[in-house]
């Protein structure tokens, strides 16, 4: 079973996705699975990057830094699965998850990283015309 899903994120921001793996009967979620039992790649512009998948229990939002893919299970919800990374690089990335099973099983998420947004001002602004000026 292939989970495929796009999203537009932007750079240096903590990325948080979940991913699910099923036990044969395709219903009932697979519990305890550490970074250990799984495989994974992580892309950017189609070129593989040496990324770690790491046990990201014990990690922060703030401690996530780019370079690692960081996994764990959701606290008090057994078989819901956290990701979290952070891009540095502009450009389109791919991380696929792959647990062998049985049955095996892969999530495959799409990610595009924009430029974060410029901040606007809001309000008021004020302009002065000179005194004599052609208006």
């Amino acid at each position: 079973m292939a989970t495929t899903r796009g999203r537009l994120i932007q750079i240096n921001q903590v990325v948080f996705d979940q991913a699910d793996y099923f036990q044969s009967d395709g219903f009932t979620r697979e519990v305890g699975l550490g970074a250990g039992d799984l495989t994974h790649e992580v892309f950017y512009r189609n070129i593989l990057q040496p990324w770690p998948l790491v046990d990201g229990t014990l990690i922060s939002d703030a401690a996530i830094k780019s370079g690692n893919l960081y996994w764990n299970e959701v606290p008090g919800s057994p078989g819901f699965y956290n990701v979290r990374w952070r891009p540095n690089a502009l450009g389109y990335w791919r991380i696929l998850t792959t647990w062998a099973g049985p049955p095996a099983q892969i999530m495959a998420q799409d990610y595009d990283v924009v430029d974060q947004p410029v901040a606007s001002s809001s309000g008021l602004r004020s302009t002065f015309i000179k005194p004599g000026a052609d208006c």
